[in-house]
């Protein structure tokens, strides 16, 4: 149960939730869509981006707000690091997963194939995968403005967690702007990137050292 409570918090520090338009309406062609929304993120080799994040949890009236920084290296690797209120890391690198929180480095080795879950989940959310992820059903909405993907879990571990997950992508550069994860007790919570820079040289350490 320890283990499972672990990646629980994961799941709420990576989440991220976008507005939900009542304007969204089912797509006329969403495989065109989806094989756009593929091609940028096959041809994204790193993205580097600062965040801030609101939590939006049910024992809590305001949300909790944090921000920090966020890189991605294609396919594999990616470091989340929150710097404010408090230090929180997730570091992905390969078949690698750490989760630091404050100075001390969690042991998330136990949790099995709930960590491989996970793991997969979020880099998958960032290099286009959950397209494969069979996890998830999908459907693909649209506005004037952006495209949105609604991933529902259909894997008994991931139902646990998750209602659904949405992703909004801009309809002009085709890159994700909100990420929406809805958790199964009515959590949610609300991230959105700043100062996004994409195919540019990430020191390797940052993928390597927590």
């Amino acid at each position: 149960m320890k283990s499972i409570r672990v990646f629980s918090i994961i799941a709420l520090w990576m989440a991220a939730h976008g507005s939900i338009a009542q304007s969204f309406k089912p797509s006329a062609n969403s495989e065109k869509v989806l094989g756009e929304l593929r091609k940028t993120s096959q041809a994204t080799t790193s993205i580097q981006a600062s965040f801030t994040e609101e939590k939006y949890l049910a024992v809590l009236k305001e949300p909790e707000k944090s921000s920090g920084l966020f890189y991605y290296q294609q396919k594999d690797k990616m470091r989340w690091e929150q710097r404010t209120p408090s230090k929180y890391i997730i570091l992905i690198n390969g078949e690698k997963l750490r989760v630091q929180e404050g100075n001390k480095e969690k042991n998330v080795g136990q949790a099995g194939r709930m960590a491989a879950q996970i793991k997969e989940l979020m880099i998958g959310l960032v290099n286009g995968d959950f397209q494969q992820n069979k996890g998830f059903s999908s459907a693909v909405l649209e506005d004037s403005d952006e495209y949105q993907i609604v991933l529902t879990p259909v894997n008994r571990r991931l139902k646990n967690i998750y209602s659904k997950i949405t992703m909004n992508f801009s309809r002009s550069s085709l890159r994700l702007k909100e990420l929406s994860f809805f958790e199964k007790g009515g959590d949610k919570s609300i991230m959105k990137f700043q100062q996004e820079k994409f195919n540019q040289p990430i020191a390797e350490n940052l993928f390597q050292d927590l």
